[in-house]
């Protein structure tokens, strides 16, 4: 793919500052069973999918990203990655969130809030539409529900002509518990001599000695040259459901999205002119091949 790109000072000297520090040691992962996690604790699992002819800002577009808490306990609120300059954006595959634990008891009268949002860079984010489930729509135990909800303006309560794709699924806290979802960015520079490369200049590829890295974990605590760096170690109990694989994109078969420079905020499902930084995700499903024994038993009731 052709790209016409051209340096920018500021985004390398970011960088040369980033290079300089040693590398983050990996955040310790909770992998044993929480504490708070007792027998018949349920968890609520969101697999977003996308969303439909959201409202455009001024610009014309929108960088919509999707908050979601339980009203149960507002304090708790998770959060999708945004998408840039679009109204219809999809995330593929589909991000995954969980909310644990709860009991039984506490569905009838409890809530999946979801409010998504136009993230601002220069400011607060702005609501683009509001929906909600009744956790008591769902059934315990059963396959994945999808659902298609019409967004409400949040302001008016008037409903609006945008909506929010997305299947829930209600499980054992446990079970739900047992299996994640690891993450890695791949990196890669435009360079005039070599093109897209993941190789330093010195050893014939675009990546300058300033940029953090080939690859970096999923909250960018951690960059390397090197992927077993960045990779998590399997703990003890734990293997491999599903290996690395790349994670696709609409219209980018091998999951490349493009920037104006590693640290940019946003980031394109097509390269524009003077974008020479781009990234896709690998991902893997890793399982707690003890958590059988387990549930033997263990029932959630």
């Amino acid at each position: 793919m052709g790209c016409c790109c051209s340096a920018q000072q500021r985004d390398d000297s970011e960088f040369s500052k980033l290079a300089t520090k040693p590398l983050i040691k990996h955040r310790s992962l909770s992998f044993d069973v929480p504490k708070d996690i007792k027998a018949g604790d349920l968890a609520l699992g969101i697999h977003l999918k996308g969303c439909r002819t959201l409202q455009a800002g001024a610009s014309g577009d929108c960088d919509p990203f999707v908050r979601f808490w339980l009203s149960s306990d507002p304090s708790k609120i998770q959060e999708s990655t945004a998408k840039s300059r679009t109204q219809n954006p999809l995330w593929v595959p589909d991000e995954l969130f969980h909310f644990m634990p709860f009991k039984r008891k506490d569905m009838a009268k409890t809530k999946l809030i979801i409010s998504v949002m136009d993230r601002d860079n220069f400011g607060d984010p702005d609501p683009l539409g509001d929906c909600q489930v009744k956790l008591s729509s769902l059934e315990v135990g059963a396959e994945e529900k999808e659902f298609r909800l019409q967004l409400i303006n949040p302001r008016t309560g008037e409903p609006l002509e945008s909506y929010i794709d997305l299947k829930l699924e209600v499980d054992c806290a446990f079970k739900a518990h047992g299996t994640q979802e690891e993450k890695v960015y791949e990196y890669q520079r435009w360079g005039v001599v070599h093109g897209w490369s993941n190789e330093l200049v010195r050893n014939g590829g675009s990546l300058l000695p300033t940029d953090p890295g080939r690859w970096s974990n999923w909250d960018k605590s951690v960059f390397s040259f090197e992927f077993e760096e960045v990779q998590m170690p399997l703990p003890p109990g734990w293997s491999v459901k599903k290996d690395w694989e790349v994670n696709g994109r609409p219209g980018s078969a091998d999951g490349w999205e493009y920037a104006f420079g590693f640290r940019f905020p946003g980031w394109f499902d097509k390269c524009y002119c003077l974008m020479r930084a781009r990234r896709r995700i690998w991902r893997r499903i890793i399982v707690n091949t003890n958590l059988s024994t387990k549930m033997n038993a263990i029932e959630c009731n």
